[in-house]
C-alpha cells in the first residue's frame, strides 16, 4: 500500500497559499498563461492520437470547454461509481530527484541499481545519468546519453539532482511531431521559479544551450510540464519509485474538493482514472488536487501556493465540512472543551468560534495551536515506532487535539499504512484492533464527505496495493 495518492503538480503539493471570489464550485486559473496553439477540438484529436490503442472504442467521456476552468473532461453518458474511465501512458516522464528519494535508480526502468556509491551506478560513457546495465545499451538511453555528453556535465562521478530533475523536460527533444503539438496545446502557467529550474540545470553543464530560442523552448516546456504533471508513486521490484509524469488527458481534469473521480498509478508511466460516484451524462469529471482529508484552510493554502487559485466549492464554504470537523480544535476558554471551527472560509485568516460556548478567537491564536498539533504529530510520525504512535494517538493526542482534526487523521493513516505494508505477524491482536478502529474512523469521514469509491478508500481497504 502506498501513501495517499499523489496529485497534479501545479494544475502539482505538501502544504501551505491565496484567493478569489465566486459562489459556484469554480476555481480560477492564473491570468499569466502562455498562449495555446490549438483549439479545444484540435486538442481532443491530439489526445486521441496520444492514447493510441488505449483509447476506448466508445469513450464515456469527451474533452470540452469547462465552466470551472479552461478545458475539462465531461461524461458522454451516465457513468457508474467505480467504473474505469480511462488509462493513459505518459507523454513526458523523469525522476523527481528529491533528496529524500534514492537517486541510484535507473532513469529508464526505475529499478534500483546494484552498487553502494554513485560512480558504480552512473553511466560509464560520461553522461552523468544513473542507468542500469540492461538499459545502458538501449536506443532510448543512447539519445539522452549523447545529448548530456554534448553538454559536458561538470560532475561525472556524482549524481547531480538538478541535472537529473531536468531530464523529464529534456525528453521533449525526442517527441514526434504530434506529441510535440500536444505539448504546445496544453495549458502552461508562467512562473519565475520554472525558469530558475532551467537555470539550476544549466549550472550543471559546461555547454548547456544558452541561445534565447532554446531557453524559450525549455521554459515553455517546463511551464506546460509543471502546470499539468503528476508525481507518480509506484513500486518496482519492491522499491518505491517517485517520478514526475505528464499525462495530457488526466491533466485536463479540473479540481473539486469532493471530486467524482480519482486516479492511481499502475506503474510509473501509466495512470488509471476511475469514477468514485455516479456521474450523470453531461456532468464534468473532476478530481482533487489536494489530499481529501486535509482541512479547508490547509487545502486553501496549498491550492493558492501551488495552483494559484482559490476553490469555492460547497465543502470549502461549510465550516463543519459535512460534519467531519476536520478543521476543529479544542476551545481555549477555561472550563470548556467544545470544538472551535473557522467562522467562515472565504479568507485564509478567519476568526474561529466555539460551537459550545460560542466564544470567538482570533485566527493568529488558533493557528498557533494548529501549528503546535501539526509539528508535534509530524515529529512523532517521523521518529516513533508503530507501537509508540498508537500510544501517542490514543493517550496523548486527546489532551490537545480533537480526534477529528485532520493532522491526527494523517497520523492514523500513517499507522494504517505502516501496519499493512509490513509483516502483520509482528503486531499484537490489540494493536491490530487499534488499526482496524482507525480504518473505520477514516472510512466514516470519507463517507460523510461523499468521497465515494475514492483511491484512498481503496488503499486502506486493500483494493489497491
Amino acid at each position: 500500500m502506498s501513501n495517499c495518492p499523489s496529485v497534479p503538480q501545479e494544475k502539482e503539493v505538501e502544504l501551505e497559499v491565496e484567493e478569489e471570489e465566486e459562489e459556484s464550485p469554480r476555481s480560477s486559473k492564473p491570468s499569466s498563461q502562455m498562449s495555446i496553439s490549438s483549439s479545444t477540438q484540435e486538442l481532443a484529436e491530439l489526445i486521441d492520437l496520444h492514447l493510441g490503442e488505449l483509447r476506448p472504442k466508445d469513450p464515456a467521456w469527451r474533452v470540452a470547454d469547462s465552466p470551472i476552468s479552461g478545458r475539462g473532461i465531461f461524461a458522454n453518458r451516465d457513468i457508474a461509481a467505480g467504473e474505469e474511465l480511462f488509462r493513459e501512458h505518459t507523454l513526458l516522464v523523469g525522476p523527481t530527484a528529491h533528496r529524500s528519494t534514492n537517486l541510484r535508480t535507473c532513469t529508464l526502468c526505475y529499478r534500483l541499481i546494484p552498487g553502494s556509491t554513485d560512480p558504480e551506478v552512473i553511466c560509464p560513457a560520461g553522461c552523468g545519468l544513473p542507468v542500469c546495465s540492461d538499459c545502458r545499451t538501449s536506443p532510448r538511453h543512447d539519445l539522452e546519453c549523447k545529448l548530456f555528453r554534448k553538454w559536458r556535465p561538470l560532475e561525472s562521478q556524482r549524481i547531480e539532482p538538478r541535472a537529473l530533475r531536468i531530464l523529464s523536460v529534456v525528453r521533449c527533444f525526442f517527441l514526434d511531431e504530434p506529441a510535440r503539438k500536444l505539448l504546445y496545446a496544453m495549458q502552461a502557467n508562467m512562473d519565475r521559479y520554472y525558469m530558475q529550474e532551467v537555470q539550476r540545470a544549466a549550472d550543471c553543464f559546461e555547454h548547456f544551450p544558452r541561445e534565447q530560442d532554446m531557453l524559450d523552448y525549455f521554459y515553455r516546456t517546463i511551464c506546460a510540464f509543471n502546470t499539468n504533471a503528476f508525481e507518480s508513486r509506484s513500486s518496482v521490484d519492491g522499491h518505491e519509485v517517485l517520478v514526475r509524469a505528464l499525462f495530457p488527458l488526466a491533466g485536463l481534469l479540473n479540481h473539486q474538493c469532493t471530486p467524482n473521480a480519482a486516479h492511481h498509478f499502475e506503474n510509473g508511466e501509466t495512470i488509471v482514472v476511475c469514477a468514485t460516484e455516479r456521474i450523470p451524462a453531461g456532468g464534468e469529471i473532476t478530481m482533487s488536487y489536494a489530499k481529501l482529508l486535509w482541512s479547508t484552510l490547509a487545502r486553501k493554502i496549498f491550492l493558492g501556493m501551488t495552483k494559484h487559485f482559490m476553490c469555492k466549492c460547497v465543502r470549502c464554504q461549510d465550516p463543519t465540512e459535512n460534519g467531519t470537523y476536520l478543521s476543529a480544535l479544542f476551545c481555549r476558554e477555561q472550563g470548556c472543551r467544545g470544538l472551535v471551527i473557522p467562522v467562515q472560509t472565504r479568507t485564509l485568516q478567519p476568526d474561529w468560534r466555539c460551537i459550545t460556548c460560542e466564544n470567538v478567537f482570533p485566527h493568529a491564536k488558533m493557528a498557533k495551536y494548529q501549528d503546535f498539533a501539526l509539528n508535534t504529530i509530524n515529529n512523532r510520525i517521523n521518529s516513533c515506532s508503530v507501537q509508540d504512535m498508537i500510544h501517542f494517538i490514543n493517550e496523548l493526542c486527546p489532551r490537545f487535539c480533537p480526534s477529528s482534526n485532520y493532522v491526527l487523521i494523517e497520523a492514523k493513516l500513517n499507522v494504517i499504512w505502516r501496519m499493512t505494508r509490513f509483516d502483520r505477524e509482528e503486531y499484537s491482536p490489540e494493536e491490530m484492533g487499534h488499526m482496524d478502529r482507525y480504518r473505520e474512523e477514516v472510512l466514516a469521514i470519507l463517507h460523510k464527505l461523499g468521497a465515494g469509491e475514492c483511491t484512498l478508500k481503496k488503499l486502506i481497504t486493500g483494493e489497491i496495493q
